[in-house]
């Protein structure tokens, strides 16, 4: 759908989302292109309500569709009833509607026409289980998008109940069902007429009930019936009982799903019905987004063009008295006549991004400054200059048109503050020729008014002169334009190597590296670097040949990806991007392919049979065997990791399934039973039944054909799938599980982890969300499954059952292989194999940990304090070495053992349930240890006589103090006791009243002032008095969570439950300057600052570290990314070293890792990772307008 501009009327921000057109407008409301601050695409609808009672009523639909899953349908991310003007935002799904596809393509007919009423049964299964009602399905309301049909507009969606049967009646006159005109009400079965009138429209070409006059539109409604032999069965069965005038006689939408799917377990109809229809795409191009035209067009600028682009843009940007965003109109006379602003803004008020009223220019859309990355880093740059620019601009042209007296120059600390500002400051915006001498003459007249003023200005116009005028002003000028070029282009590399990281990672890390290359100085080219050194993409491969009708299959590592089409196999080398053979003679009708571990073997399945191929010399190995296939089959042909057996899909039954095959006598493996098995394990002596017969599933000795006690497998319907490891003794079972309360009837799939045969459950077991069993690796170590639905990848390490990867892929996942030599994984989405980075995986821990345990960085990241198994335990990093002996520590009833260190590092506090030489028996209490030996130096059984933990400790910097937070077990559940302020060197404490300590403790680094809690709400103390301070005026929006102060004290970061990072002033009274972007995963656990106070580090869930620039509050990149969306939270640990050029991570299970921050060692990984630097050719592409270097040459000499 292509928006129109917006109206006079329309508001150009609601919330966070700037608008960028109008969608679509009618009787329920205004619907809204727009971009988040991240710059993400979103719709965004108005609904009209008339009351109170709407706005109520909108609150509780709008909550009932955001729990909808998102299988065909579009997510609803957002709703705000709170504020003046509500509104409801969803994801945007780019494409055209169904309407408009037809009207330009015609009918749908054949398997088209059945994927596509499946996508539409599949959308409304999902969200009449939430019990929601649509209301207004129609080909208006479908979107062919890049993943098949997606039924958007909840914004007149009901929760089934009272509210379905009272009320207005809502939708489209010739799309109700009958009994909406009769005024019953509507429910599931209104939505079931619809879904038929659509699968007709589809298949006519035309709505099968014309729109009409209203009476006329009610009365053919009502006589309606469909004619039975327009669509093939059994699609026209559905269709007709789905238009039977008593809704109690239409099918739901889960039945018509099971009526057009084969399906074995209805509980995968979602999954199954969102894979078969992502087929469905539409043949018309889909609209790009904003940022997208925009940079398109920046690529074909010109040199000149892009020089004067930052600084044409930046004058159209303005700020509000509340610092947010807006757009300026610009006239002529305030840019430069020259030809590249000409031509530039030619370019982009042709585009419509642009647009021109009365000799001036402005921003055709106020989302161009979200949507577009480019423009959003500008303005991020050069943010705390642009109200000085303004106000300089409006001064200049206020004393040129009013005869230029004196008296309206600028003077005083304005005039000092712009001097400063245009002559050190600046970055991308470029003094105009009135701007430039109204400063002149300005600082002239502050030197004759006042010496002293007159001191000042003179400095800064030298600086001003140093960089405008004077005798080197020609030479400045081409440093600059050659500056400028430079970071333009580094910027647009940065643009383009994001954008390509999942699709080309290679091509992306070498981009980054030239973009840091051309401009180091820029802070985005760093963290583009600190981006390719953490994602976990490597390479990604995409046959050159690919076509819908190919076959493909990988070899059992990888490296080798096979495609068949046409009766000629291709075989591709994916490490080295190149063809290595190919052979004729297979068969032409091949729907599945599979190569055997070594990949001498290829087995092809057609529709009628298997043969195999002898990949070396492309002959024919024997006569087939086995049943043919399909290609909707969702089962594999597979190898097992020895060769000698084979998965062959199996459709000669009811059930779906794939059976095992021995390929030395060609003979279907089967149980005593006489069923064939669904799961063999590597030395053929045991298997599992599922898909055969009824009853609890079956572990069988295949040697002496008797079934093994296995009470603990699940119901042969309820499994999903069932793999053996690579050991032949481990075996993972999916199998689903009843829904939990809240779920909506919906069941979920978890994973079985056992021992076989004697069914010992391992780490890991009855981990869920699971779906495939994809690949075990490591000997057995890893095992990698799907998630919910088929475009999801979790890895899971079985030695202590933690989820090491989990990733969203956007396609089907056929296949995943581990390549243990190469440390990687290669994930095969239809034609394309993926090569992902695995060696974090391999990581070993310094010390023993666990995975519930803690870990505790000290100053500088020198030394790493763990807790596990009952037992503290310390670490040199720098040396690899374990300092002393383990310190034994009990936990308390509520909280794993506290840890603090002071400020030198030297010392270590342990809190827990302790035990001393004059009392033996475990009590609450405190010993603090030397770190260089392990040994204790005092220890203190804490003052409140209920206390069974300690839930939190800090040192004071001097460290002659520590606060002690006790805490106690009651039948109301957990209660801290009074904060206790101890002097372990005398063993003295101050108990301080009305205040209760907690986990996240702090001193400010003055010593004047002690966080002892923030949640609910932020507790303040002042440790020298000993006594509670009030709350700070202004610290009511103040988020609970981790915070941390500055080194010099002077500001406290704080983040908390997805929010953007913030800071605050030392005292709590307020934020301090703008706020941080939200970017990515939200809600940081730990937060730590550099020595310099210049960079932030933070660590959120899926072990993901990031950086930040604390001064212009800009994302520095990603540092480390656990690749996960669990992680250790709040047990982990970070430390900058002193220096600053590293940063140390520390997680529970062990393991501490050394990040380098330097940029060269950073750039020199990075090639190393890209394997060497952009090819001439690549670089002709990306940077034609630079001579060509070596980036990686100059990387590796630089770095010796």
């Amino acid at each position: 759908m292509s928006p129109v501009p917006l109206t006079p009327s329309d508001p150009h921000r609601l919330g966070g989302y700037w608008l960028a057109g109008r969608l679509g407008a009618g009787g329920q409301g205004v619907v809204y292109e727009a971009y988040g601050e991240a710059g993400q695409r979103v719709a965004v609808k108005v609904p009209r309500l008339s009351d109170a009672a709407s706005r109520a009523r909108l609150s509780k639909e709008a909550a009932a569709a955001q729990r909808v899953s998102s299988f065909c349908t579009a997510r609803v991310i957002e709703v705000r009833t709170d504020v003046a003007e509500p509104y409801i935002v969803s994801e945007y799904v780019p494409g055209p509607t169904l309407r408009q596809v037809v009207g330009e393509a015609g009918p749908y007919g054949g398997d088209a026409l059945r994927r596509l009423a499946i996508g539409v049964a599949t959308a409304l299964t999902a969200i009449h289980e939430v019990g929601v009602v649509h209301r207004d399905l129609k080909p208006d309301n479908i979107i062919l998008g890049p993943d098949g049909p997606r039924v958007i507009d909840f914004g007149v969606a009901r929760e089934v109940g009272p509210l379905t049967t009272t009320g207005p009646i809502m939708g489209t006159p010739n799309y109700m069902a009958p009994e909406v005109f009769a005024g019953s009400g509507v429910a599931a079965a209104a939505d079931m007429w619809a879904w038929a009138l659509v699968v007709l429209f589809a298949a006519l070409g035309r709505d099968p009930i014309p729109g009409q006059e209203p009476l006329s539109v009610v009365n053919t409604v009502l006589g309606f019936r469909p004619d039975p032999g327009v669509l093939p069965e059994p699609l026209g069965g559905l269709v007709a009982a789905a238009t039977s005038r008593n809704p109690d006689e239409r099918p739901s939408a889960r039945a018509v799903l099971l009526g057009l799917l084969d399906v074995r377990d209805d509980d995968r109809l979602l999954v199954e019905g969102g894979s078969v229809a992502a087929a469905v795409r539409a043949p018309l191009p889909t609209e790009p987004d904003l940022g997208t035209i925009a940079e398109e067009l920046f690529e074909e600028l010109s040199d000149g063009e892009r020089t004067v682009a930052p600084d044409l843009f930046l004058r159209m940007v303005g700020l509000t008295e509340e610092d947010d965003e807006t757009i300026r109109h610009v006239t002529r006379d305030e840019l430069e006549a020259t030809g590249p602003v000409e031509s530039l803004l030619s370019v982009y008020v042709a585009a419509g991004l642009i647009t021109e009223a009365d000799s001036a220019y402005t921003l055709a859309s106020p989302a161009l400054m979200q949507a577009w990355p480019r423009l959003r880093h500008w303005v991020a740059d050069n943010r705390a200059g642009l109200h000085i620019h303004r106000r300089l601009s409006a001064a200049a042209r206020l004393w040129d048109e009013h005869g230029r007296k004196p008296a309206d120059l600028l003077h005083g600390s304005s005039l000092d503050r712009t001097l400063r500002w245009a002559a050190t400051e600046r970055r991308d915006i470029t003094l105009r020729a009135l701007e430039r001498e109204f400063l002149d003459v300005a600082a002239k007249q502050a030197r004759r008014q006042s010496k002293r003023r007159g001191l000042i200005a003179a400095t800064l116009v030298v600086l001003l002169v140093a960089t405008l005028g004077g005798l080197g002003l020609a030479e400045h000028l081409r440093d600059v334009s050659s500056r400028q070029r430079d970071e333009a282009t580094a910027r647009s590399l940065l643009l383009r190597a994001a954008d390509l990281r999942r699709r080309d990672p290679r091509l992306a890390m070498r981009l980054s590296v030239a973009a840091w290359r051309l401009s180091p100085s820029i802070p985005q080219s760093l963290g583009g670097l600190y981006d390719s050194l953490s994602d976990g993409g490597l390479d990604s491969f995409t046959d050159p040949d690919v076509t819908a009708d190919t076959v493909y299959a990988t070899s059992q590592d990888g490296r080798t990806l096979v495609s068949i089409r046409a009766g000629l196999a291709r075989l591709w080398d994916v490490r080295e991007h190149r063809k290595v053979g190919e052979f004729s003679g297979v068969s032409p009708t091949a729907v599945m392919g599979a190569l055997s571990p070594g990949g001498r073997v290829l087995a092809v399945q057609d529709d009628r049979q298997v043969r195999l191929w002898d990949v070396p010399t492309g002959t024919a190995m024997g006569d087939g065997f086995a049943s043919g296939a399909s290609r909707g089959n969702t089962d594999r042909l597979a190898f097992d990791p020895t060769g000698r057996f084979l998965s062959v899909p199996d459709l000669s039954r009811s059930r779906t399934g794939a059976h095992w095959w021995d390929l030395a006598t060609r003979r279907q493996i089967r149980a005593g039973s006489g069923a064939g098995v669904d799961a063999v394990n590597a030395d053929g002596t045991l298997g599992v039944v599922f898909s055969t017969g009824d009853g609890r599933a079956e572990l069988w000795d295949l040697k002496t054909n008797r079934v093994l006690p296995a009470d603990w497998l699940p119901q042969k319907k309820n499994v999903q799938d069932a793999v053996f490891g690579d050991s032949g003794r481990t075996l993972a079972v999916t199998a689903s599980v009843p829904p939990l309360p809240g779920q909506g009837g919906v069941a979920g799939y978890k994973l079985l982890l056992r021992q076989v045969p004697s069914g010992a459950a391992l780490k890991g077991d009855g981990a869920g969300p699971a779906g495939k069993i994809y690949a075990f690796g490591y000997n057995d170590r890893f095992l990698a499954y799907g998630g919910e639905g088929s475009k999801s990848l979790t890895v899971r390490r079985l030695t202590d059952g933690q989820e090491v990867v989990r990733r969203e892929l956007g396609a089907p996942i056929d296949q995943v292989r581990f390549d243990e030599p190469d440390h990687v994984m290669r994930i095969r989405l239809t034609s394309t194999v993926s090569t992902m980075d695995l060696r974090s995986l391999q990581d070993r821990p310094a010390l023993p940990g666990t995975a519930g345990g803690k870990a505790l960085l000290g100053p500088g990241g020198r030394i790493v304090a763990l807790y596990g198994a009952g037992q503290v335990r310390l670490w040199d990093v720098a040396g690899r070495r374990s300092i002393g002996q383990p310190i034994k520590v009990d936990e308390g009833a509520l909280y794993r053992p506290a840890l603090a260190f002071s400020r030198d590092g030297r010392k270590l506090a342990i809190g827990g349930m302790i035990r001393t030489a004059e009392s033996p028996g475990a009590h609450a209490g405190v010993v603090v240890v030397d770190t260089s030996t392990a040994l204790p130096i005092s220890s203190v059984r804490v003052a409140s006589k209920q206390a069974d933990s300690v839930a939190g400790l800090a040192f004071s910097p001097d460290g002659t103090t520590l606060a002690v937070a006790p805490a106690h077990w009651t039948v109301d559940g957990a209660m801290s006791s009074p904060l206790e302020l101890w002097t372990p060197a005398s063993s003295t404490v101050r108990t301080v009243k009305d205040v209760n300590g907690s986990e996240n403790m702090a001193y400010r680094p003055d010593g004047k002032l002690l966080v002892a809690g923030s949640a609910p709400e932020i507790t303040l103390v002042d440790p020298l008095r000993g006594a509670r301070l009030p709350r700070p005026e202004g610290a009511g929006s103040l988020p609970s969570g981790p915070y941390a102060f500055s080194p010099d004290g002077g500001r406290v970061a704080v983040s908390m439950d997805g929010e953007p990072l913030s800071l605050w002033n030392p005292d709590f009274t307020g934020t301090s300057g703008l706020r941080f972007p939200a970017v990515g995963e939200g809600g940081f656990y730990t937060l730590v600052w550099s020595p310099d106070g210049r960079t932030i580090a933070t660590y959120a869930a899926g072990d993901r570290i990031r950086l930040w620039d604390a001064d212009t509050r800009q994302p520095l990149g990603m540092i480390f990314d656990g690749h996960t969306d669990v992680g250790f939270e709040s047990s982990a640990t970070l430390a900058f070293s002193a220096d600053g050029r590293t940063l140390f991570s520390a997680t529970p299970d062990g393991v501490v890792r050394a990040h380098v921050l330097d940029g060269e060692r950073v750039a020199t990984a990075v090639c190393d990772r890209a394997r060497g630097p952009l090819s001439p050719d690549e670089w002709k592409r990306y940077l034609h307008e630079v001579e060509y270097f070596n980036t990686c040459e100059q990387a590796a000499g630089r770095s010796e």
